[in-house]
C-alpha cells in the first residue's frame, strides 16, 4: 500500500492531502480555503431564494476544516471536485443546515440514468410523445433532469415537498426558473417592425418588415419558432388570417394555396423547438373578417395603414382574402403530407362566432366564386371526419363575450380574453396606436390534486373548501416565488426574443416591447374533480344529481377563491381544467403510494387496480388515472347526450383549459351531420371548447421499405398523442 504520509520539519508524519480533479477540467493541490470560499459564497442564494441570511465567516472555516479531516482520514491519492461537495454536504447536514445544503448541493444524474437517456430509455422515455428520438431530445431530457432537481432545491421545503408528494403539481417544472409558459401572437408586431429571431440583433440576421407575401409568410413561422426558446409551452396566433389578408390581396386561388401550404410544411418541417420538436402551434381562424376588426386599419409592410402613415385601408376591405386563405388552409390539411399523414401543428382552432353564423349575401351574391361561410365551415368538419385535426372555439354563449373583446383558445386548450373593461389601452390596441397590441398568455400553471383534498376533508363539506384554499394558496406562494426569479432572468437579459424593442420603422426609435409580462396570468389547474366528488358524496358526477350539483358548488367556491387571491396579491389569477392527462396518472400513483390515502385511492381510482404495490416495486408508470378536470369519467355509461348535458354547466365557471371530445372511433361520419350536431351544441349549450377526436391507422410500410432494420420495437416509439396505431 502506497504510504500518503509526508515528513514535516520536526520530522513528524502527517496525512498528506491528495490532489483535486477540479469540475473543470484540472489537477490541482488541496486548498481548505477554496471550500471556506465557497461556502460565503454559495450559501447567499439562501437570501435569494428564502429570505434567510447566508454563512458567517466562522462557521464556513469550521465546515472546511471539519470536511479535511475527514479527508484525510480516507487516504487517497486523487479525489474530484464532486466528491468533496458531497462531504461538506454531508457535514452541513450533520449540523443541522439544510438550507445551505439545499444551495450547495450538486444536480445531475448517475451515468447509468443517463446512458438510458441516450439510448431513448429510463428519466421521462414517454412522458412527451411531440418529441423525436434524437440526439437533441436526449440533450433536453439530460438538461430537463438537472434543471427539475435544481428549481425543487431552490424552492422552500415545505413548497417543494407539496409537488414531491403528489399535493400538487408544477407544470414544465424544467423551465419553471427561466422561462414564462405560453403566449398567443398578435401578427401584426412582425408586420410592422419585422422579425428579430434573437431578440436583440446580435446574434442572428435582423429583417425589416415583410415586404411579399411569401416573406409574411415567412416571418410567421420563424416568429413562432423564435418563442420557442422563451417560452416553456404552446405559442399561437390570434386572428392569423384577417392580419394576413392585405399581403395576399388580388392573388387567386391557387398562389394562396401555395402560400398556405408553404406555412403548413414550414410549421411542420422546421424540427427547431425544444428538444428537437417541430413548434408546438396554433392559429385562431376566422371564415371572414370578424365585425370587430372590419373598420380598423390594417398594418401592412412596416406601416399603420390610418391616414397618417398611409392612406387609410381598414380589414373590412379583405373580405375575399380571409376567405380564400381559410379555405385554402382546409384544402392543404384535408390532402394531408406526401405520405397522407395528418398535420399536428398548427392546430387549426375553428372560431364559431356570431358575425358568420348569417351569411352575407351581398357579398356572396357580388362573390359567387368565393365559399360561404357555411362552405367554410363545412370543409373543417371535413377535416374532423377524416383526421379529427380542428378545434373549435365556441363563441356564441353569451358569457364568451363575443364583439366585445378579443378571445382566444391556445393549442392547449387554454383560453386568453381581454376587454375594453379591463384594458384601459384596448382601443390603442385594437388601432396599433403607437405600437400597443395584444399580448396575452401564462406564467405558469400549477395543478392541485383534488381528491387528495377530499381524502383529507373525511367528508365535511367545510373542511373541502378549506383544503381546496389551502392548495390555491399554496399555488400562489410558488407562483410569487415565480415572478421573484423571473424578474432576475429578465434583468440579466435572458428573455431577449419576449422582451424585444425593435426599431419603429417610421420614427426609428425603439418600438413597444413585444410581450406584456403585466398581462400574463398564472393558471391553477384542477384535477380528479370527478373522484373528489365520488369520495365525497359517494356517486360520481353523472350518478346522482346531488354528486353533480355538490361538484358545481365546490367549482363556484374555488373560482370566487381564485378572484379574491387575484384582487389580495395584484395577479390575475385563472382557474382551468388541466390539458394534460400525465399529471391524473401521477396523482393517483402517488396517492396510491401513500399509506394514509391509498385505502381512499383505491375505492375510486379509475385503471387498472390488480396487484398495483406489486407493480409499483418495478415501475410507477401504472395503468391508474383520476378523471381530468371536470369531465364525466371516460368509462362512464353515459350517452354523448347527457354528458354534453353534465359537462357544459362547467365551462362558464372555469377560465379555460376545459375541451369536450367528441369520440367518433374509427368511423368517418358525414361531415354535414358533424356540422349540424357541432352548430347545435354552440347554439343550444356553454361549452367553449370542443374537438372530434378520431382513432387513425397510418400504415408505415413506405418507412419500412427504406429502413430495413425497423423492428416492431422501434417503430412502436413513432405512435403519437393523437392515439394512431401501427400497422
Amino acid at each position: 500500500m502506497k504510504d500518503t504520509r509526508q515528513s514535516t520539519l520536526d520530522g513528524a508524519f502527517r496525512p498528506a492531502m491528495p490532489k483535486v480533479r477540479t469540475s473543470f477540467g484540472h489537477m490541482m493541490d488541496w486548498d481548505r480555503t477554496k471550500i471556506e470560499n465557497q461556502i460565503l459564497q454559495e450559501t447567499r442564494l439562501v437570501q435569494t431564494f428564502y429570505g434567510r441570511e447566508g454563512a458567517e465567516r466562522e462557521l464556513a472555516e469550521r465546515i472546511a476544516l471539519e470536511v479535511e479531516n475527514r479527508i484525510k482520514k480516507l487516504g487517497l491519492t486523487f479525489l474530484s471536485g464532486p466528491l468533496i461537495r458531497e462531504i461538506m454536504n454531508m457535514t452541513l447536514l450533520e449540523e443541522g443546515l439544510v438550507d445551505y445544503r439545499n444551495v450547495c448541493t450538486r444536480v445531475g444524474t448517475p451515468v447509468f440514468d443517463a446512458h438510458l437517456i441516450d439510448v431513448g430509455r429510463g428519466f421521462e422515455s414517454k412522458d412527451n410523445s411531440n418529441l423525436q428520438e434524437n440526439a437533441e431530445t436526449s440533450h433536453k431530457k439530460k438538461a430537463d433532469k438537472i434543471s427539475k432537481e435544481q428549481y425543487l432545491l431552490q424552492l422552500p421545503p415545505e413548497l417543494a415537498d407539496l409537488h414531491l408528494t403528489g399535493d400538487m403539481h408544477i407544470h414544465d417544472l424544467e423551465y419553471f426558473g427561466s422561462r414564462p409558459f405560453c403566449q398567443d401572437w398578435d401578427l401584426r408586431y412582425f408586420f410592422y417592425y419585422g422579425l428579430m429571431p434573437d431578440g436583440n440583433g446580435t446574434k442572428a440576421s435582423v429583417a425589416g418588415p415583410a415586404k411579399r407575401p411569401e416573406v409574411a409568410v415567412l416571418h410567421a413561422v420563424k416568429a413562432l419558432g423564435s418563442a420557442q426558446t422563451n417560452f416553456a409551452g404552446g405559442q399561437g396566433y390570434y386572428n392569423f388570417l384577417t392580419f394576413l389578408a392585405p399581403y395576399v390581396e388580388g392573388m387567386n386561388k391557387t398562389e394562396i394555396k401555395q402560400l398556405m401550404q408553404m406555412f403548413v410544411y414550414e410549421m411542420t418541417q422546421m424540427m427547431v423547438a425544444r428538444g428537437g420538436q417541430v413548434v408546438f402551434s396554433s392559429v385562431q381562424l376566422s371564415p371572414g373578417v370578424p365585425k370587430l376588426w372590419r373598420d380598423k386599419p390594417i398594418v401592412f409592410k412596416g406601416k399603420v395603414w390610418n391616414g397618417e402613415q398611409a392612406p387609410l385601408r381598414t380589414y373590412g376591405e379583405f373580405e375575399r382574402e380571409v376567405r380564400l386563405l381559410f379555405a385554402t388552409l382546409m384544402e392543404v390539411m384535408l390532402e394531408g403530407d406526401d405520405w397522407g399523414k395528418p398535420f399536428n401543428f398548427p392546430k387549426p382552432e375553428i372560431s364559431i362566432e356570431p358575425d358568420f353564423i348569417d351569411e352575407d349575401e351581398d357579398f356572396n351574391r357580388d362573390h359567387q366564386d368565393i365559399p360561404t361561410y357555411r362552405e367554410l365551415y363545412l370543409m373543417t368538419f371535413e377535416l374532423a371526419s377524416k383526421f379529427g385535426t380542428p378545434y373549435y372555439d365556441n363563441q356564441l354563449p353569451e358569457y364568451r363575450g363575443a364583439g366585445e373583446g378579443i378571445s382566444c383558445y391556445q393549442c392547449c386548450a387554454y383560453q386568453f380574453s381581454t376587454t375594453a373593461a379591463n384594458d384601459t389601452s384596448f382601443d390603442d390596441k385594437l388601432n396599433f396606436q403607437n405600437g400597443a397590441h395584444f399580448s396575452m398568455g401564462s406564467w405558469q400553471v400549477i395543478s392541485v390534486n383534488c381528491p387528495r383534498a377530499a381524502y383529507r376533508a373525511d367528508h365535511d363539506d367545510e373542511a373541502l373548501f378549506a383544503e381546496l384554499r389551502g392548495m390555491m394558496d399554496s399555488a400562489v406562494s410558488i407562483f410569487r416565488i415565480k415572478r421573484r426569479w423571473m424578474e432576475l432572468v429578465r434583468a440579466n437579459g435572458r428573455m431577449p426574443f419576449a422582451m424585444q424593442r425593435p426599431k419603429d420603422p417610421i420614427t426609428h426609435e425603439r418600438g413597444s416591447v413585444a410581450v406584456d409580462l403585466e398581462g400574463l396570468v398564472y393558471t391553477i389547474g384542477i384535477v380528479g374533480v370527478n373522484e373528489m366528488i365520488q369520495h365525497h358524496t359517494g356517486s360520481q358526477l353523472h350518478e346522482t344529481k346531488e354528486a353533480f350539483r355538490f361538484a358545481v358548488r365546490t367549482m363556484t367556491e374555488m373560482e370566487q377563491y381564485a378572484k379574491k387571491l387575484s384582487a389580495e396579491h395584484g395577479m390575475t389569477i385563472a382557474l382551468a381544467r388541466t390539458p394534460a392527462e400525465t399529471t391524473g396518472q401521477r396523482f393517483a400513483v402517488a396517492d396510491l403510494l401513500d399509506e394514509t390515502f391509498r385505502p381512499y385511492a383505491l375505492k375510486v381510482v379509475k385503471g387498472d387496480t390488480k396487484n398495483l404495490l406489486e407493480r409499483a416495486k418495478k415501475t410507477l408508470d401504472l395503468p391508474v388515472y383520476y378523471t381530468n378536470g371536470i369531465h364525466v369519467t371516460p368509462s362512464a355509461p353515459v350517452t354523448l347526450t347527457k354528458r354534453m348535458e353534465l359537462e357544459h354547466v362547467f365551462f362558464p365557471i372555469v377560465d379555460g383549459g376545459n375541451i369536450f371530445h367528441i369520440w367518433l372511433g374509427e368511423a368517418r361520419p358525414d361531415p354535414r351531420g358533424l356540422m349540424d350536431m357541432a352548430m347545435n351544441l354552440c347554439k343550444n349549450t356553454q361549452i367553449g371548447y370542443f374537438a372530434f377526436t378520431r382513432d387513425l391507422t397510418v400504415s408505415l410500410k413506405q418507412f419500412t421499405e427504406y429502413h430495413s432494420d425497423t423492428t416492431p420495437e422501434t417503430a412502436g416509439s413513432i405512435s403519437s398523442a393523437d392515439r394512431r396505431v401501427l400497422i
